[in-house]
């Protein structure tokens, strides 16, 4: 087999390897959806809105230096 002959062998097969693990992850994917939160969860949310003056006003220098992290959940 002459050299073109294996480079376009080997170009093929990473193709087809590639192509073989994009189509495994994404069925994957499809079939394992994301499951809905627990009813009484410990999780809320809500789109709220803010002026960006506001928030400039309210986060002073001082408002910043004393703000701490808010805790997350640990995993058991």
């Amino acid at each position: 087999m002459k050299r073109s002959g294996i480079r376009a062998l080997v170009v093929t097969a990473g193709v087809a390897a590639a192509v073989a693990t994009i189509v495994a992850l994404r069925q994957d994917t499809a079939e394992s959806p994301a499951s809905p939160p627990e009813p009484g969860g410990d999780t809320s949310t809500s789109d709220v809105q803010h002026d960006q003056r506001d928030v400039e006003e309210y986060w002073t220098d001082r408002r910043m230096e004393e703000a701490e992290p808010a805790p997350m959940p640990h995993e058991e």
